[in-house]
Order: structure tokens, then sequence, then C-alpha cells
């Protein structure tokens, strides 16, 4: 492998980004490039940064979340890892994932292109900002770039990223800067967003400026969801994949850390196969392989099913009724209340329930404060009465999946929502009335869960998420608990669960 460092690359502003390149052995013969930029520092080797992450095997020149040089060289392909302006060895203004910061991708894209090494096709891969930038600069559409694979990213800053539900992320946020951000920084201009973002509850233009226009992104796509990835990930990568204006796209849902099943075999082969197609005009290269992909959960087993849509085309969306601690196919009989927080269990299954797919509250509230925050919960529990989890992030347990709403950013669009995706703008606060009851409809997000027989579903509804390490909402100057409102069950105020049923 030969190796380049610190090239400068021409940029719009006039000033320079700096990338390191890695190439294939043997001299001559243009390659296609594998580009990726981030804030994280193209030289900073991986257990320099985690060294928790222990699952994949790390060569003398892997970084985080990036392509392992090593591998993707042997088979014919160039990598180029960049430093974000501000960031590293790029110097600068910092203003990350802003416009300027996806046209400095863009200006590396074609830049790449036009080498003597290189074949003139471009793909973005990696994990997390990786991917996000991906996304970011497949919306400009750089004439060279001729595909992305976007692994664990994010489309909607706000909705995915930030403010989930219209409440503020703040314990991600306050980890991810100090982490990631704060060590790579090389000077002080630049938002610091643990001090802007607070201060932006409303999707406003900032916010709107950080999303991706998906009816731009017209590359060929592979777009990798984790059902653990609860909090960044999963929304987005599924969101991106149904809505890009992509001819050609594929969606795999997985399982497992955030970080070990983008450098697994499987996932590696699915790569290689995507990446041969359209950067080498190897057409055959992706033949058989389903437009979805999804590991169908059982307990902590998967099962791997392929699939032409998503959701699936055979769900049953059917409603499971609140009732007094219970979830029942059948409203409850009569009008009833109870306080939140509160809990609710299905009867224990008779026959093998498959629940595959996006998940939705109508949920109906009253408080006597004028705003509360919504953290809804669905857990799979065993015949044992124990929570079965799901594989979080970093390999530690979380719910089978999760939702959240502020109850003033309750409004709903109309022609954007979907029955089992309730679409909110965000763009205005309504404050709840005293004592009348109110609907919230809560987007949870997807999952697969598959109960065995004498097994259940449970739904939470909890006031706050500070048990799940730093996937918390709760900064101390937002945080509005529910304690103390009451949940309308059955009546003209039923609440209730829908749910993706798959026929077995």
């Amino acid at each position: 492998m030969r190796i380049e460092r610190d090239i400068e690359v021409p940029a719009r502003t006039g000033s320079p980004i700096l990338a390191d390149l890695f190439l294939p052995d043997e001299p001559g013969g243009a390659v296609p490039v594998l580009a990726s930029i981030s804030p994280y520092g193209k030289d900073v080797h991986w257990p320099d940064r985690y060294p928790l992450y222990d699952l994949v095997p790390q060569s003398e020149h892997m970084v985080w979340e990036t392509p392992d040089p090593e591998w993707w060289t042997a088979r014919g392909y160039a990598v180029l890892r960049a430093d974000t302006r501000g960031t590293g060895k790029t110097r600068g203004r910092m203003d990350l994932m802003s416009p300027g910061d996806s046209e400095d991708f863009y200006d590396v894209v074609e830049w790449a292109a036009g080498q003597p090494w290189s074949n003139g096709k471009v793909a973005s891969s990696g994990i997390s900002w990786l991917a996000m930038m991906g996304w970011r600069v497949a919306e400009l559409q750089p004439p060279h770039l001729a595909a992305i694979v976007a692994w664990e990213g994010a489309t909607d800053f706000y909705r995915d990223f930030v403010y989930q539900g219209g409440l503020y992320a703040h314990g991600f946020v306050e980890f991810w800067w100090n982490r990631q951000i704060t060590p790579q920084r090389n000077g002080e201009d630049g938002d610091d967003w643990r001090e802007v973002l607070p201060q932006r509850l409303l999707l406003d233009d900032y916010h709107q400026a950080h999303i991706v226009d998906l009816d731009r992104v017209t590359v060929p796509v592979l777009s990798a969801g984790n059902w653990g990835a609860l909090h960044v990930h999963l929304r987005g990568n599924i969101e991106g994949w149904a809505r890009a204006a992509s001819r050609d796209k594929w969606l795999v849902v997985h399982t497992g850390t955030h970080i070990d099943p983008y450098y697994a075999d499987w996932a590696l082969d699915l790569q290689l196969r995507f990446l041969d197609r359209f950067l080498k005009d190897q057409p055959d290269r992706m033949d058989g392989v389903a437009p979805v992909q999804l590991a169908i959960r059982h307990g902590r087993e998967v099962e791997w099913r392929d699939a032409t849509d998503f959701p699936l085309p055979q769900t049953q969306w059917r409603e499971l009724h609140l009732g007094e601690g219970v979830l029942d196919w059948d409203p409850p009989a009569h009008a009833a209340t109870v306080a939140y927080p509160a809990s609710f269990d299905t009867a224990p299954v008779t026959e093998p329930l498959e629940l595959t797919g996006p998940v939705a509250l109508r949920l109906w509230l009253s408080a006597e404060q004028d705003d509360l925050d919504v953290f809804a919960r669905v857990q799979h529990i065993g015949a044992d009465g124990e929570p079965i989890p799901g594989v979080g992030p970093q390999g530690d347990p979380v719910p089978m999946t999760m939702g959240w709403l502020k109850a003033s950013h309750r409004e709903t669009d109309p022609e954007r929502s979907l029955p089992h995706r309730p679409w909110h703008p965000h763009a205005r606060e309504i404050p709840l009335v005293p004592g009348e009851p109110t609907l919230l409809e809560v987007e949870i997000w997807p999952t697969s869960i598959t109960l065995a027989p004498g097994e259940r579903l449970r739904l939470e509804l909890v006031t706050g998420d500070s048990d799940l390490g730093f996937l918390t909402h709760d900064h101390p100057g937002l945080r509005r608990p529910a304690t103390g409102a009451v949940v309308h069950l059955g009546g003209d105020h039923a609440s209730s669960l829908l749910v993706p049923v798959i026929p077995r």
C-alpha cells in the first residue's frame, strides 16, 4: 500500500482541505476512490480514540468509523481521508454540517476524480458522521460522485440528531462534542453546538440548512441502519432510503454495536459488491441482492429476511388499545384514566407474533401544566417477566424501540404524515390548555420484535431517560417532566398503539 500524507486539496474558499491518500501497491492503472471527511482527525489512530471497541481488527492505519485502507486497497480501491475545515490539519472556520462544509466535501470528491491515479469515480463511505456527510454531498450532486455507502448516518439534523420529538438530545450532544470535537479543533472560530442548539428549540432556518434535501439525492445508495441505534441513526437511514430520488438504492437493517457490523465479513462483501457495480462498471455484482434486507429479531437472535420494500408489503397495521395497565386488541369497555408515568402489557401471546416496522402512539393526555415531555418505550417481555433488551450502540441493553414528543410540538403536517409515522413540523409551540384532554401523536422509531408463546409486549410511558447513559434528554433548563399528567383510556379519548403485524 502506498501512502501520501497531508495532501493539500484545493477548495473554492481558497484555503485547502488536508487529506491522506492510500493507494494499491502496484503503481499504474486508475482506480476508484472511497472518500470521507470528518472532524474526528484523519491521523488519529483508532485505539487512541476509542479503545473500547475491540471487536474490530485495528491495523496501524485504522481511523475511527472510516474504511480500512489495507482491506480496500488490496481490492483495487484508493482511500482518501480528509479533515473537516477548522479541525485536525485543515485550517479555517469550523462550521459543522453547514452548506460550506458540504461544499468542501464536493471539492474533495471532484479533486480526487481528476487525479491520474483515479478512474474518475468516487464514492463516500463510512459510519455515522461519515455517512451523514455522504448524504450531504450527494444532495449537491458533484458530477463524479458515483455512489454513497451511508452506514448508520442521519438525514434530518433536527428530527434524527438533536431534537427527537422536539426534545433536545442534551446528553449525547455534550458527550459527543467533548469526546469527538473539542480534541480536534484547531481554532476558536465557529459555532459551539453545546451553546447554540439549546437556544434553537424550533426547526428554524439554522436547522433547515443542516437537513438533507432527499429529492436531490440521485446517486446509487446503500443505506444501513441498526435496530438498536435508537437515538441518532436508525430513523435517518430508513427515511433517507425511502425518500431519496435515487433509482438504484438498497436498505439493510442489522443489529450489533454501532461499529463492528460495518467491518463484518457479510457487510464488507455487500459493500464491495455495491461499489464494484457502480465504481468499476461490473453490472452483475448486485444481481440477486434484494432491495431490502432485514435482521428479524427473536430476542437477541436474528434471522435475515429479503424484502422488496419497507414497511413490509404484507404488513397488517393493527391497534393495541391502552387500558388500565393493559394493551389489548379490543378497546376498553369503559372510559378511564391512569396517572402518568404508566405501563401497559399485552396478555402473553399463545403463538408467535412478529412486529416489524414503524410504530405510532395516539396518546390522549391532560395536565395542569402548559407543556410536558413524553417518553415512550416498547419492551419485549420474556416468559419470566423480565425485559429482553436490544443491543445498544456500545453493546449495552436498550429498549426494543422508543419515541419522544414535547407536547407543545404536537402539531402535525397532514400532507406528510402517515398513520404509522406522524410528521411534526416543529415550527411553533402550542401550549397545553390546563385540564383539557389533548391528543399527542408520537412517532416511535421502527423496530423488529418477535414474541414467542408466553411472552408479552409492554408500552412504558416514563418521565425521563437518565438510565440510558449519555443518550439522554435532560437539559436542566428545558426538561418538562410529565409527572402528574393523566392518560385517557377508551371512550371519546381512546389511546392506542399502532403496530406492524407480519402474518406468519
